[in-house]
């Protein structure tokens, strides 16, 4: 296969060159004419921009959540789908430890759910439980020598039922909370072992401070969620997570970064020379706490939450000079019906259905209104994900011996999204967005699965990422 005709970002350089594929590798990036198209199937990419296949650093798959009290997300066949038509070639889902006493059945159970399923290729971050044993935390090697090299862990439990709520029913939805002496041990032996350590990072006393006192204060309502999730939360955690991870030498991925407070405490540990990453969501940078004031305007709420529209500006800043290396979405796909059933702070749902916009979206408003270069853009939709959690340069690269994961975007797209456009569920955050640029045609490993927004791919295509194994460099300092 050849995609002939557009332009092409490659890690040296924007040019309008050819891609040859054989099989699932590029084995080509030409100047057009070089290679001969005679007997090979040719794509025509005219007009159109070619990029990496996306990686989704941030994704939750889960087919069934019904243990926190509602519904239950898309499986793996809905959303990997949708992902595809939205330009992500490949999700890292989490494998959550849950209350078993050991990792493996994690792993396999992430695999089964898997297997045959997917239209994108995958892997997982492991999810510690809380009272994470010193058993549990000595597997980490092994599972990192097995290809599962990153991990996570939560600070906070978001919500303290026992403060919450003086009688009635109510949801269990706390997290997996980890303290931050079990982190030091998990972050030692990741550190020792060549892991990556994926931080759910608030302040677990000033959250639960602001929960106790919410109905007191008249702030019991859910668009009050950026004054339980405060920026003061996510300032004092961050460092303090950020000097743990210094004193014990291991690196730190935060994610889903939400006001200006994280992004200056992420640059100045970069500054200083420390392996910390950030990402943040297509939502925080494009939304923010006053859209929580319009009618269910719970549809735009992730934990932590919204903040302001400073802080939106600040992400953007972030992505476009570096001090924030991913955009992900925190995928976890509920309905309609789940997703505006609750309306106070104590237990309005998290998660949100972006997965297919997230390509386009930052394309959209980093490229064409921001001026985000194109390299800028490969880096935090695909090369740095890649890169940070040691799929690089197999995968978020244009390069002779990656796999052909390609994307292709129509930069004349200019539309308003509707409902009818996505792939995922009956609402979007993102309905009535005006976009320009749009991917149009995917490539998975040599194979199109999308040609001219049509799915032609079939679930199953999509492999286990086993072999993941991150640089010694992107452990030791800042590289992307």
């Amino acid at each position: 296969m050849i995609v002939r005709g557009g332009q092409v970002v490659t890690p040296s350089g924007v040019g309008n060159w050819d891609v040859a594929i054989q099989g699932e590798r590029i084995i080509a990036v030409a100047e057009p004419g070089v290679i001969s198209p005679e007997g090979i199937k040719v794509v025509d990419a005219s007009g159109k921009i070619v990029v990496p296949g996306g990686i989704e650093p941030h994704a939750h798959l889960r087919s069934d959540i019904s243990r926190e009290g509602y519904g239950s997300t898309s499986g793996v066949e809905v959303v990997s789908r949708a992902a595809i038509y939205g330009g992500t070639t490949t999700i890292l889902d989490f494998a959550d430890q849950g209350d078993r006493p050991d990792l493996q059945p994690a792993l396999e159970e992430g695999s089964e759910r898997w297997r045959g399923n997917g239209y994108t290729d995958y892997s997982y971050h492991l999810t510690f439980a809380s009272g994470v044993s010193t058993s549990v935390i000595n597997q980490i090697p092994e599972v990192i020598q097995a290809g599962f090299a990153s991990f996570k862990v939560f600070t906070t439990k978001r919500i303290g039922l026992q403060t919450l709520h003086g009688g009635g029913k109510s949801w269990d939805r706390t997290l997996p909370k980890t303290d931050f002496g079990t982190m030091s041990a998990i972050m030692g032996q990741i550190a020792d072992s060549g892991g990556m350590l994926l931080v759910h990072s608030e302040d677990e006393d000033i959250v639960q401070y602001n929960y106790s006192l919410a109905k007191e204060r008249g702030q019991w309502d859910y668009w009050n969620l950026h004054l339980i999730h405060s920026n003061l939360s996510e300032d004092m955690s961050f460092r303090r997570v950020i000097r743990l991870a210094e004193i014990t030498g291991c690196p730190i991925y935060f994610v889903h970064v939400s006001a200006k407070e994280g992004v200056v405490a992420i640059a100045e540990a970069r500054d200083r020379g420390q392996p910390v990453y950030g990402e943040t969501l297509p939502n925080y940078a494009c939304f923010n706490s006053d859209n929580y004031l319009e009618e269910n305007g719970m549809k735009y709420h992730t934990y932590p939450s919204l903040k302001s529209s400073s802080d939106a500006n600040e992400l953007w800043a972030g992505l476009l000079d570096g001090r924030l290396s991913t955009v992900g979405t925190d995928q976890g796909f509920e309905t309609w019906e789940d997703k505006t059933r609750f309306k106070t702070v104590a237990d309005v749902i998290g998660g949100n259905n972006g997965i297919e916009a997230r390509v386009g979206i930052v394309y959209s408003e980093g490229v064409v209104k921001r001026g985000m270069p194109l390299n800028r853009f490969v880096d935090v939709t695909s090369a740095n994900a890649a890169m940070i959690f040691g799929l690089y340069p197999r995968k978020g690269a244009i390069a002779v011996g990656s796999d052909a994961d390609l994307t292709l975007i129509d930069p004349s797209i200019h539309e308003t999204i509707t409902n009818d456009d996505l792939h995922l569920s009956d609402y979007s955050p993102w309905e009535g967005w005006d976009i320009q640029g749009w991917p149009v045609t995917m490539i998975l490993r040599g194979k199109i699965m999308v040609e001219d927004r049509k799915l032609v791919g079939s679930p199953g295509h999509g492999q286990l990422l086993t072999t993941r194994s991150i640089a010694t460099g992107v452990r030791s300092k800042p590289v992307c």
